[in-house]
């Protein structure tokens, strides 16, 4: 896995995270700092997942976890949520619908290949969409569930009414077709065995 200037930009967020856990820590938010542990976590799974699995992963997919993680750490714990409601969080939102998308688009054309699923181009790209809006949907019951046990968080409650939820998942929609798209425009001039190729270990 080379280094590049992406995947720096990727460390720098991943240390966001990290001060936020931190903050959290010292105003007494342990919720919110434990949420900000799971968070940097999850960042370093795709590293430890490449190095398993002996692929190199693209930068840009570190980066675009980082940064989703990071969009929804320092909303809570910074308060983003509120301070720019509600363009932050529709911001955060289609991040994460790219990032959801992107790892989907990725993870079944792996399976395609190695379970020889032999799968059409046009699967992938609904798929992808497919995915990005299922895991939003997950997302979206997680915060639910958070306002009704708990009462919400240090930002205050998670969802705001049903048209909140609803613009949540149009916009985790819309992230999710930007990649479908960029998809599009690459299965035009590329075979999906590139991909494979292009991560797979010498």
């Amino acid at each position: 896995m080379g280094k590049s200037y992406g995947l720096y930009l990727a460390y720098f967020f991943q240390s966001l995270i990290a001060l936020n856990a931190v903050y959290a820590f010292i105003i007494g938010e342990y919720h919110e700092m434990f949420t900000a542990i799971l968070m940097f976590g999850l960042t370093v799974v795709p590293y430890v997942a490449a190095q398993r699995l002996k692929i190199h992963l693209p930068w840009f997919v570190f980066l675009l976890i980082a940064l989703a993680l990071w969009f929804h750490t320092a909303g809570y714990v910074q308060g983003y949520y509120i301070t720019f409601y509600p363009y932050y969080d529709k911001i955060a939102h289609i991040v994460s619908g790219m990032t959801i998308a992107l790892l989907g688009f990725l993870g079944v054309i792996f399976l395609d290949k190695y379970m020889k699923m032999n799968l059409t181009p046009v699967f992938i790209i609904f798929f992808t969409i497919i995915f990005g809006v299922a895991l939003g949907a997950f997302w979206e019951m997680y915060e639910f569930l958070v306002d009704i046990v708990f009462g919400g968080n240090l930002a205050g409650p998670m969802q705001n009414g049903l048209e909140d939820t609803m613009l949540d998942m149009i916009f985790t929609l819309g992230g999710s077709v930007v990649v479908a798209i960029i998809g599009v425009f690459w299965f035009r001039h590329h075979r999906k065995e590139e991909i494979t190729r292009s991560v797979a270990t010498s």
